[in-house]
Protein backbone atom coordinates (compact mmCIF):
# COMPACT_ATOMS: atom_id res chain seq x y z
CA UNK A 1 0.00 0.00 0.00
CA UNK A 2 2.76 2.58 0.77
CA UNK A 3 4.43 1.77 -2.55
CA UNK A 4 1.14 2.19 -4.45
CA UNK A 5 0.52 5.54 -2.79
CA UNK A 6 4.02 6.71 -3.61
CA UNK A 7 3.61 5.76 -7.27
CA UNK A 8 0.25 7.56 -7.52
CA UNK A 9 1.71 10.73 -5.99
CA UNK A 10 4.42 10.88 -8.69
CA UNK A 11 2.72 10.42 -12.08
CA UNK A 12 5.10 10.11 -15.00
CA UNK A 13 8.14 9.75 -12.74
CA UNK A 14 8.18 5.98 -12.21
CA UNK A 15 8.87 2.93 -14.32
CA UNK A 16 7.41 -0.58 -14.09
CA UNK A 17 9.70 -3.21 -15.61
CA UNK A 18 8.88 -6.89 -16.15
CA UNK A 19 11.75 -9.35 -16.27
CA UNK A 20 12.58 -10.57 -19.76
CA UNK A 21 11.94 -14.16 -18.66
CA UNK A 22 8.36 -13.39 -17.64
CA UNK A 23 5.42 -14.56 -19.81
CA UNK A 24 3.41 -12.19 -22.06
CA UNK A 25 0.71 -11.70 -19.42
CA UNK A 26 3.18 -10.18 -16.94
CA UNK A 27 4.54 -7.85 -19.64
CA UNK A 28 0.96 -6.83 -20.51
CA UNK A 29 0.33 -6.01 -16.85
CA UNK A 30 3.52 -3.92 -16.74
CA UNK A 31 2.38 -1.97 -19.82
CA UNK A 32 -1.04 -1.39 -18.25
CA UNK A 33 0.53 -0.15 -15.01
CA UNK A 34 2.86 2.23 -16.85
CA UNK A 35 -0.16 3.57 -18.76
CA UNK A 36 -2.16 4.06 -15.56
CA UNK A 37 0.76 5.85 -13.89
CA UNK A 38 1.23 8.30 -16.79
CA UNK A 39 4.68 6.96 -17.63
CA UNK A 40 4.07 6.60 -21.37
CA UNK A 41 5.88 9.42 -23.14
CA UNK A 42 7.86 10.25 -20.00
CA UNK A 43 9.88 7.29 -18.75
CA UNK A 44 8.48 4.85 -21.33
CA UNK A 45 8.82 5.19 -25.11
CA UNK A 46 7.47 2.76 -27.70
CA UNK A 47 9.13 2.10 -31.06
CA UNK A 48 9.04 -0.48 -33.81
CA UNK A 49 10.70 -3.76 -32.77
CA UNK A 50 14.50 -3.70 -32.93
CA UNK A 51 14.45 -7.28 -34.22
CA UNK A 52 14.40 -7.28 -38.02
CA UNK A 53 11.94 -10.15 -38.29
CA UNK A 54 10.18 -10.54 -34.91
CA UNK A 55 8.82 -14.03 -34.45
CA UNK A 56 7.84 -16.37 -31.64
CA UNK A 57 11.17 -18.16 -31.50
CA UNK A 58 10.05 -21.31 -29.71
CA UNK A 59 7.23 -21.87 -32.19
CA UNK A 60 9.62 -21.20 -35.08
CA UNK A 61 11.98 -23.86 -33.73
CA UNK A 62 9.06 -26.23 -33.27
CA UNK A 63 8.10 -25.70 -36.92
CA UNK A 64 11.68 -26.40 -38.00
CA UNK A 65 11.75 -29.65 -36.00
CA UNK A 66 8.47 -30.69 -37.61
CA UNK A 67 9.93 -30.10 -41.08
CA UNK A 68 13.06 -32.07 -40.18
CA UNK A 69 11.02 -34.98 -38.83
CA UNK A 70 8.99 -35.03 -42.03
CA UNK A 71 12.18 -35.33 -44.08
CA UNK A 72 11.39 -32.19 -46.05
CA UNK A 73 14.77 -30.51 -45.40
CA UNK A 74 17.71 -31.31 -47.64
CA UNK A 75 20.19 -28.87 -46.05
CA UNK A 76 20.32 -27.22 -42.63
CA UNK A 77 22.75 -24.45 -41.72
CA UNK A 78 23.16 -23.84 -37.98
CA UNK A 79 24.80 -20.44 -37.53
CA UNK A 80 26.25 -20.40 -34.02
CA UNK A 81 24.50 -21.73 -30.95
CA UNK A 82 24.25 -25.33 -29.77
CA UNK A 83 20.61 -26.43 -30.19
CA UNK A 84 21.43 -30.11 -29.76
CA UNK A 85 22.21 -29.23 -26.13
CA UNK A 86 20.02 -26.20 -25.38
CA UNK A 87 16.78 -26.95 -27.25
CA UNK A 88 13.78 -27.79 -25.05
CA UNK A 89 13.62 -31.46 -24.15
CA UNK A 90 10.11 -31.97 -25.54
CA UNK A 91 10.95 -30.67 -29.05
CA UNK A 92 12.98 -33.72 -30.09
CA UNK A 93 15.59 -31.65 -31.93
CA UNK A 94 18.38 -34.26 -31.83
CA UNK A 95 16.27 -37.08 -33.31
CA UNK A 96 14.87 -34.78 -36.00
CA UNK A 97 18.32 -33.48 -36.94
CA UNK A 98 19.43 -36.97 -37.95
CA UNK A 99 16.83 -36.94 -40.77
CA UNK A 100 18.37 -33.94 -42.56
CA UNK A 101 20.51 -34.99 -45.55
CA UNK A 102 23.20 -32.30 -45.19
CA UNK A 103 23.94 -30.68 -41.83
CA UNK A 104 26.42 -27.79 -41.50
CA UNK A 105 27.38 -26.08 -38.23
CA UNK A 106 29.17 -22.72 -37.99
CA UNK A 107 30.40 -22.46 -34.42
CA UNK A 108 33.22 -21.27 -32.18
CA UNK A 109 33.48 -24.73 -30.65
CA UNK A 110 33.11 -28.36 -31.65
CA UNK A 111 30.17 -29.12 -29.41
CA UNK A 112 27.16 -31.43 -29.16
CA UNK A 113 25.60 -29.97 -32.32
CA UNK A 114 28.87 -30.21 -34.28
CA UNK A 115 29.10 -33.92 -33.45
CA UNK A 116 25.77 -34.49 -35.22
CA UNK A 117 26.61 -32.45 -38.33
CA UNK A 118 28.49 -33.46 -41.47
CA UNK A 119 30.48 -30.23 -41.58
CA UNK A 120 31.82 -28.07 -38.76
CA UNK A 121 33.02 -24.64 -39.92
CA UNK A 122 35.11 -22.60 -37.44
CA UNK A 123 33.36 -19.34 -36.61
CA UNK A 124 35.22 -16.07 -36.24
CA UNK A 125 34.98 -14.61 -32.75
CA UNK A 126 33.06 -11.31 -32.52
CA UNK A 127 36.36 -9.59 -31.69
CA UNK A 128 37.65 -10.84 -35.08
CA UNK A 129 34.60 -9.78 -37.08
CA UNK A 130 33.04 -6.88 -38.92
CA UNK A 131 29.31 -6.58 -38.37
CA UNK A 132 26.63 -4.15 -37.22
CA UNK A 133 24.05 -4.16 -34.45
CA UNK A 134 21.17 -2.19 -33.00
CA UNK A 135 20.73 -0.91 -29.45
CA UNK A 136 17.35 -1.08 -27.71
CA UNK A 137 16.35 2.33 -29.08
CA UNK A 138 17.30 1.28 -32.61
CA UNK A 139 20.62 3.13 -32.81
CA UNK A 140 23.05 1.26 -35.06
CA UNK A 141 26.71 0.67 -34.29
CA UNK A 142 29.21 -0.76 -36.73
CA UNK A 143 31.21 -3.47 -35.01
CA UNK A 144 34.93 -3.38 -35.72
CA UNK A 145 37.34 -6.25 -35.10
CA UNK A 146 40.24 -5.89 -32.70
CA UNK A 147 42.36 -8.61 -34.31
CA UNK A 148 42.50 -10.61 -37.51
CA UNK A 149 41.00 -14.14 -37.27
CA UNK A 150 43.52 -16.35 -35.47
CA UNK A 151 42.31 -19.67 -36.90
CA UNK A 152 40.80 -18.74 -40.25
CA UNK A 153 37.28 -18.48 -38.83
CA UNK A 154 34.33 -17.28 -40.89
CA UNK A 155 31.53 -14.94 -39.86
CA UNK A 156 27.83 -15.61 -40.40
CA UNK A 157 27.92 -12.88 -43.08
CA UNK A 158 30.66 -14.71 -44.98
CA UNK A 159 28.91 -18.06 -44.55
CA UNK A 160 25.71 -16.75 -46.13
CA UNK A 161 27.64 -14.87 -48.83
CA UNK A 162 29.23 -18.17 -49.88
CA UNK A 163 25.77 -19.26 -51.05
CA UNK A 164 25.29 -16.19 -53.28
CA UNK A 165 26.84 -14.92 -56.48
CA UNK A 166 29.60 -13.19 -54.47
CA UNK A 167 31.07 -16.01 -52.37
CA UNK A 168 34.49 -14.42 -51.85
CA UNK A 169 33.38 -11.27 -50.05
CA UNK A 170 34.95 -10.57 -46.66
CA UNK A 171 32.85 -9.44 -43.70
CA UNK A 172 34.34 -5.96 -44.10
CA UNK A 173 33.23 -5.77 -47.73
CA UNK A 174 29.77 -7.09 -46.87
CA UNK A 175 29.12 -4.62 -44.04
CA UNK A 176 30.65 -1.66 -45.86
CA UNK A 177 28.77 -2.54 -49.05
CA UNK A 178 25.44 -2.66 -47.20
CA UNK A 179 25.92 0.79 -45.71
CA UNK A 180 27.19 2.13 -48.99
CA UNK A 181 23.76 1.34 -50.38
CA UNK A 182 21.74 2.47 -47.35
CA UNK A 183 23.52 5.46 -45.86
CA UNK A 184 21.71 8.83 -46.00
CA UNK A 185 22.24 10.21 -49.46
CA UNK A 186 22.88 6.88 -51.17
CA UNK A 187 21.41 6.57 -54.69
CA UNK A 188 17.95 4.98 -54.65
CA UNK A 189 18.48 3.02 -57.86
CA UNK A 190 21.06 0.52 -58.97
CA UNK A 191 21.92 -3.10 -58.36
CA UNK A 192 21.41 -4.48 -54.89
CA UNK A 193 24.26 -6.95 -55.31
CA UNK A 194 26.97 -4.87 -56.91
CA UNK A 195 28.69 -2.44 -54.56
CA UNK A 196 28.77 1.08 -56.07
CA UNK A 197 31.94 3.11 -56.20
CA UNK A 198 32.52 4.86 -52.89
CA UNK A 199 31.84 8.59 -53.00
CA UNK A 200 33.55 11.23 -50.92
CA UNK A 201 30.30 11.75 -48.99
CA UNK A 202 30.04 8.06 -48.13
CA UNK A 203 33.68 7.89 -47.12
CA UNK A 204 33.11 10.75 -44.70
CA UNK A 205 29.94 9.07 -43.37
CA UNK A 206 31.76 5.73 -42.97
CA UNK A 207 34.76 7.18 -41.14
CA UNK A 208 32.59 9.31 -38.85
CA UNK A 209 30.38 6.33 -37.95
CA UNK A 210 33.43 4.23 -37.10
CA UNK A 211 34.97 7.08 -35.10
CA UNK A 212 31.80 7.96 -33.15
CA UNK A 213 30.76 4.36 -32.54
CA UNK A 214 27.19 4.95 -33.77
CA UNK A 215 25.47 5.63 -37.08
CA UNK A 216 23.86 9.04 -36.64
CA UNK A 217 20.10 9.30 -37.13
CA UNK A 218 19.35 5.57 -36.84
CA UNK A 219 17.36 5.67 -33.57
CA UNK A 220 13.81 4.50 -34.16
CA UNK A 221 11.12 7.21 -33.89
CA UNK A 222 8.62 6.91 -31.02
CA UNK A 223 5.20 5.43 -31.74
CA UNK A 224 1.90 6.52 -30.29
CA UNK A 225 0.11 3.61 -28.63
CA UNK A 226 -3.11 3.20 -26.66
CA UNK A 227 -4.10 0.64 -24.06
CA UNK A 228 -6.45 -1.86 -25.69
CA UNK A 229 -7.96 -3.09 -22.43
CA UNK A 230 -7.25 -4.72 -19.10
CA UNK A 231 -5.21 -7.95 -19.37
CA UNK A 232 -7.26 -11.02 -18.50
CA UNK A 233 -5.88 -12.74 -15.42
CA UNK A 234 -5.64 -16.56 -15.44
CA UNK A 235 -7.07 -18.75 -12.67
CA UNK A 236 -5.07 -18.66 -9.45
CA UNK A 237 -4.43 -22.40 -9.55
CA UNK A 238 -4.29 -24.93 -12.39
CA UNK A 239 -4.75 -27.87 -10.06
CA UNK A 240 -1.12 -29.00 -10.08
CA UNK A 241 0.51 -30.05 -6.83
CA UNK A 242 4.16 -30.07 -5.89
CA UNK A 243 6.94 -27.50 -5.95
CA UNK A 244 7.64 -24.60 -8.27
CA UNK A 245 10.54 -25.11 -10.67
CA UNK A 246 12.68 -22.19 -11.84
CA UNK A 247 15.30 -22.27 -14.61
CA UNK A 248 18.02 -19.63 -14.84
CA UNK A 249 21.17 -19.25 -16.96
CA UNK A 250 24.28 -19.87 -14.93
CA UNK A 251 25.79 -16.53 -13.82
CA UNK A 252 29.18 -17.41 -15.33
CA UNK A 253 28.96 -20.14 -17.96
CA UNK A 254 25.54 -18.82 -19.13
CA UNK A 255 23.73 -21.44 -21.24
CA UNK A 256 26.81 -23.67 -21.29
CA UNK A 257 28.82 -21.95 -24.00
CA UNK A 258 31.55 -20.98 -21.50
CA UNK A 259 31.67 -24.34 -19.72
CA UNK A 260 35.24 -25.03 -20.89
CA UNK A 261 36.59 -21.83 -19.31
CA UNK A 262 38.42 -22.97 -16.18
CA UNK A 263 38.60 -19.47 -14.71
CA UNK A 264 34.81 -19.15 -14.81
CA UNK A 265 34.35 -22.64 -13.40
CA UNK A 266 36.68 -21.76 -10.52
CA UNK A 267 34.89 -18.48 -9.77
CA UNK A 268 32.50 -18.87 -6.80
CA UNK A 269 28.85 -18.36 -7.72
CA UNK A 270 26.96 -15.43 -6.21
CA UNK A 271 25.13 -16.35 -2.97
CA UNK A 272 25.90 -20.08 -3.10
CA UNK A 273 29.73 -19.76 -3.44
CA UNK A 274 29.70 -23.05 -5.35
CA UNK A 275 32.34 -23.84 -7.98
CA UNK A 276 32.54 -26.41 -10.80
CA UNK A 277 28.97 -27.58 -10.31
CA UNK A 278 25.32 -26.58 -10.27
CA UNK A 279 22.80 -27.74 -7.70
CA UNK A 280 19.08 -27.82 -6.94
CA UNK A 281 18.64 -24.74 -4.75
CA UNK A 282 16.00 -24.89 -2.02
CA UNK A 283 15.16 -22.74 1.00
CA UNK A 284 16.00 -23.71 4.60
CA UNK A 285 12.30 -24.09 5.46
CA UNK A 286 11.65 -26.38 2.48
CA UNK A 287 14.77 -28.41 3.29
CA UNK A 288 13.59 -28.86 6.87
CA UNK A 289 10.09 -29.86 5.78
CA UNK A 290 11.44 -32.45 3.34
CA UNK A 291 14.22 -33.62 5.67
CA UNK A 292 17.02 -32.68 3.27
CA UNK A 293 20.57 -31.51 3.86
CA UNK A 294 23.29 -30.07 1.65
CA UNK A 295 24.73 -32.44 -0.98
CA UNK A 296 21.92 -35.00 -0.72
CA UNK A 297 21.02 -36.27 -4.18
CA UNK A 298 17.33 -36.05 -5.08
CA UNK A 299 15.29 -37.14 -8.07
CA UNK A 300 13.41 -34.31 -9.77
CA UNK A 301 10.30 -35.33 -11.74
CA UNK A 302 8.70 -32.76 -14.01
CA UNK A 303 6.34 -33.13 -16.97
CA UNK A 304 7.12 -36.85 -17.26
CA UNK A 305 10.90 -36.38 -17.21
CA UNK A 306 13.41 -37.21 -14.48
CA UNK A 307 16.73 -35.78 -13.38
CA UNK A 308 19.00 -36.43 -10.40
CA UNK A 309 20.82 -33.54 -8.75
CA UNK A 310 22.40 -32.61 -5.41
CA UNK A 311 20.59 -30.22 -3.09
CA UNK A 312 22.04 -26.94 -1.85
CA UNK A 313 20.23 -24.99 0.87
CA UNK A 314 20.20 -21.26 0.14
CA UNK A 315 18.89 -18.61 2.56
CA UNK A 316 16.70 -16.18 0.63
CA UNK A 317 15.40 -18.82 -1.77
CA UNK A 318 11.55 -18.71 -1.87
CA UNK A 319 9.88 -21.55 -0.02
CA UNK A 320 8.43 -24.49 -1.96
CA UNK A 321 10.46 -23.71 -5.07
CA UNK A 322 13.58 -25.22 -6.64
CA UNK A 323 15.97 -23.17 -8.77
CA UNK A 324 18.07 -24.97 -11.39
CA UNK A 325 20.89 -23.32 -13.32
CA UNK A 326 21.42 -24.16 -16.98
CA UNK A 327 24.67 -24.86 -18.80
CA UNK A 328 26.14 -27.84 -16.95
CA UNK A 329 26.24 -31.52 -17.80
CA UNK A 330 28.05 -30.91 -21.11
CA UNK A 331 29.24 -34.01 -22.98
CA UNK A 332 31.34 -32.34 -25.68
CA UNK A 333 33.02 -29.13 -24.57
CA UNK A 334 36.71 -29.83 -23.95
CA UNK A 335 38.50 -31.45 -21.04
CA UNK A 336 37.81 -28.62 -18.56
CA UNK A 337 34.03 -28.47 -18.73
CA UNK A 338 33.10 -31.96 -19.93
CA UNK A 339 31.00 -33.85 -17.40
CA UNK A 340 30.85 -31.07 -14.79
CA UNK A 341 27.46 -30.75 -13.08
CA UNK A 342 24.11 -32.03 -14.31
CA UNK A 343 22.10 -31.16 -17.41
CA UNK A 344 18.93 -29.29 -16.41
CA UNK A 345 17.91 -28.96 -20.06
CA UNK A 346 16.83 -32.61 -19.76
CA UNK A 347 13.61 -31.57 -17.95
CA UNK A 348 13.14 -28.08 -19.44
CA UNK A 349 10.17 -27.87 -21.79
CA UNK A 350 9.07 -25.35 -24.40
CA UNK A 351 5.90 -24.65 -22.43
CA UNK A 352 7.82 -23.68 -19.29
CA UNK A 353 11.23 -22.38 -20.39
CA UNK A 354 11.80 -20.32 -17.23
CA UNK A 355 9.45 -21.53 -14.54
CA UNK A 356 6.62 -23.95 -14.01
CA UNK A 357 4.56 -25.81 -11.41
CA UNK A 358 4.13 -29.39 -10.33
CA UNK A 359 7.72 -30.47 -9.64
CA UNK A 360 7.99 -33.65 -7.58
CA UNK A 361 11.08 -34.28 -5.48
CA UNK A 362 12.15 -37.54 -3.85
CA UNK A 363 15.24 -38.76 -2.00
CA UNK A 364 17.71 -41.21 -3.53
CA UNK A 365 19.75 -41.94 -0.41
CA UNK A 366 22.98 -40.90 -2.09
CA UNK A 367 25.28 -37.90 -1.64
CA UNK A 368 27.35 -35.82 -4.06
CA UNK A 369 30.29 -33.74 -2.89
CA UNK A 370 30.11 -30.08 -3.92
CA UNK A 371 33.00 -27.60 -3.85
CA UNK A 372 32.04 -24.48 -1.88
CA UNK A 373 34.42 -21.67 -0.98
CA UNK A 374 32.37 -20.31 1.93
CA UNK A 375 29.18 -21.27 3.70
CA UNK A 376 26.40 -18.77 4.12
CA UNK A 377 26.70 -16.57 7.23
CA UNK A 378 30.18 -17.97 7.90
CA UNK A 379 32.51 -15.11 8.91
CA UNK A 380 35.33 -17.31 10.30
CA UNK A 381 35.24 -15.50 13.65
CA UNK A 382 35.37 -12.02 12.12
CA UNK A 383 33.21 -9.06 13.03
CA UNK A 384 32.89 -6.99 9.84
CA UNK A 385 30.17 -4.88 11.50
CA UNK A 386 30.81 -3.81 15.09
CA UNK A 387 28.11 -2.05 17.10
CA UNK A 388 27.51 -0.89 20.62
CA UNK A 389 25.64 1.70 22.65
CA UNK A 390 26.97 5.03 23.87
CA UNK A 391 26.69 3.71 27.41
CA UNK A 392 28.90 0.74 26.51
CA UNK A 393 31.43 3.08 24.95
CA UNK A 394 31.62 5.24 28.08
CA UNK A 395 32.13 2.19 30.25
CA UNK A 396 34.65 0.51 27.96
CA UNK A 397 36.01 2.71 25.11
CA UNK A 398 38.17 -0.10 23.67
CA UNK A 399 35.31 -2.57 23.12
CA UNK A 400 35.33 -2.02 19.33
CA UNK A 401 39.04 -2.79 19.02
CA UNK A 402 38.64 -5.93 21.06
CA UNK A 403 36.00 -7.14 18.61
CA UNK A 404 38.61 -7.08 15.85
CA UNK A 405 39.43 -10.04 13.68
CA UNK A 406 41.34 -12.92 15.18
CA UNK A 407 42.65 -14.94 12.25
CA UNK A 408 42.25 -18.67 12.77
CA UNK A 409 45.33 -20.80 12.18
CA UNK A 410 43.14 -23.50 10.66
CA UNK A 411 42.02 -21.35 7.72
CA UNK A 412 45.15 -22.10 5.65
CA UNK A 413 46.42 -25.49 4.53
CA UNK A 414 49.98 -24.10 4.49
CA UNK A 415 52.29 -23.89 7.52
CA UNK A 416 53.05 -20.44 8.99
CA UNK A 417 55.61 -18.53 6.94
CA UNK A 418 57.38 -15.30 7.72
CA UNK A 419 57.17 -12.83 4.84
CA UNK A 420 60.24 -10.70 4.31
CA UNK A 421 60.56 -7.94 1.75
CA UNK A 422 58.01 -7.12 -0.93
CA UNK A 423 55.00 -9.33 -1.52
CA UNK A 424 52.24 -9.45 -4.09
CA UNK A 425 49.16 -7.56 -2.97
CA UNK A 426 45.93 -6.03 -4.18
CA UNK A 427 43.87 -3.05 -3.10
CA UNK A 428 40.16 -2.90 -3.94
CA UNK A 429 38.12 0.30 -3.77
CA UNK A 430 34.79 -1.21 -2.68
CA UNK A 431 33.00 2.09 -3.31
CA UNK A 432 33.78 1.61 -7.02
CA UNK A 433 33.14 -2.13 -7.14
CA UNK A 434 30.78 -3.32 -9.90
CA UNK A 435 30.95 -7.00 -8.96
CA UNK A 436 32.99 -8.01 -12.01
CA UNK A 437 35.01 -10.52 -9.92
CA UNK A 438 38.24 -9.70 -11.75
CA UNK A 439 40.00 -9.35 -8.38
CA UNK A 440 38.92 -12.85 -7.35
CA UNK A 441 40.24 -14.39 -10.55
CA UNK A 442 43.45 -12.34 -10.28
CA UNK A 443 44.10 -13.77 -6.81
CA UNK A 444 43.39 -17.30 -8.01
CA UNK A 445 45.69 -16.96 -11.01
CA UNK A 446 48.48 -15.64 -8.76
CA UNK A 447 48.07 -18.54 -6.36
CA UNK A 448 48.06 -21.07 -9.20
CA UNK A 449 51.46 -19.98 -10.54
CA UNK A 450 54.60 -21.65 -9.23
CA UNK A 451 58.13 -20.62 -10.16
CA UNK A 452 60.42 -23.60 -10.70
CA UNK A 453 64.02 -22.60 -11.47
CA UNK A 454 63.81 -20.20 -14.39
CA UNK A 455 60.52 -21.55 -15.67
CA UNK A 456 57.10 -20.29 -14.71
CA UNK A 457 54.62 -23.13 -14.57
CA UNK A 458 50.83 -22.73 -14.31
Amino acid sequence: APLARDLKRHPGASLIIAGEQQPPLVHALAHAMNHALGNVGETVRYTEPVEANPIQQTESLRELVSDMQAGSLDTLLVLGGNPAFTASADLGFVDALAKVKLRVHLSLYQDETSALCHWHIPEAHFLESWSDSRAYDGTVTILQPLIAPLYGGKTAHEMLASLTSQPDQSSYEIVRGYWQQHYPGAPSSGSKTAVPQASAAFEQFWRKSLHDGIVAGTALPPKSVTLAGRPALPPQSDGKTGLDIVFRPDPYIHDGQFANNGWLQELPKPHTRLTWDNAALISPATAERLGLGNEEVVELQYEGRKLEAPVWILPGQPNDSVTLHLGYGRLRTGRVGRGAGFNTYAIRTAGAPWFGFGLQLSKTGRRYQLACTQHHHSMEGRNPVRAGTLEEYHKHPEFVREMGEEASQSLSMYPPRKNEGNAWGMTIDLSSCTGCNACTIACQSENNIAVVGKEQVI
